[in-house]
């Protein structure tokens, strides 16, 4: 039997869809992030799970980068690719010297500072181009008081431009109660609703 939706249900069904894809890929930060912490204790002996409160941020900035270098340097091993990224996360979200330079030596023990720098790299790269696509949404900058906080959304772009360009109508209110379980760090929810309806907004123009 051949089912028909109106162009309305439609638009509905690809927003359930889309956030139902959101909600995983934050399950999947939180995974992510859990497995960098078990890796960090047997490696070197660190526990990072003081950070635990910002893992999906923190996953939603370093996974990307862990990605690219599985791709670039395929010889690395995940464990090697934990370690660097453990690295990129004590430069990026703390400034405790003394666990930075235990990593940085285990970097060096490995012989992996060629690939350390390439990483920092393009972590740098990631953060201006995220943090200049912010700015571009035309929000105060004073109510966003650390941009890198809001990092979770990096990974979330694509499915944010499909309900755009789908035409589909988000309740974000809705929204952002129905992910909010999800996020495990203390941010603002009316203001993430609102920085989420600006980049919506943003892909529609």
């Amino acid at each position: 039997m051949k089912i028909i939706v109106n162009e309305s249900q439609y638009k509905k069904l690809l927003v359930e869809e889309t956030t139902k894809r959101i909600v995983e890929k934050i399950k999947d930060s939180k995974s992510f992030f859990k497995n960098l912490i078990k890796s960090s204790k047997e490696q070197i002996g660190l526990d990072l799970g003081f950070l635990s409160t910002w893992g999906v941020t923190i996953a939603g900035f370093v996974r990307p980068l862990s990605e690219f270098m599985e791709g670039k340097y395929p010889e690395l091993t995940n464990t090697e690719i934990a370690l660097l990224s453990t690295g990129i996360i004590l430069t990026y979200y703390h400034s405790n010297r003394e666990m930075l330079g235990k990593v940085l030596n285990k970097i060096k023990e490995k012989g992996l500072i060629q690939e350390f720098d390439h990483m920092l790299e393009k972590a740098k790269e990631l953060k201006d181009v995220f943090i200049n696509f912010i700015d571009s949404l035309a929000i105060p900058s004073g109510k966003i008081l650390n941009m890198m906080a809001y990092c979770f959304l990096i990974p979330l772009v694509p499915e944010l431009y499909e309900i755009a360009q789908g035409g589909g109508e988000m309740s974000f209110s809705e929204f952002g109660s129905r992910i909010g379980m999800y996020l495990g760090f203390t941010i603002g929810g009316n203001f993430v609703n609102k920085l989420i309806k600006a980049i919506v907004k943003r892909f529609k123009s």
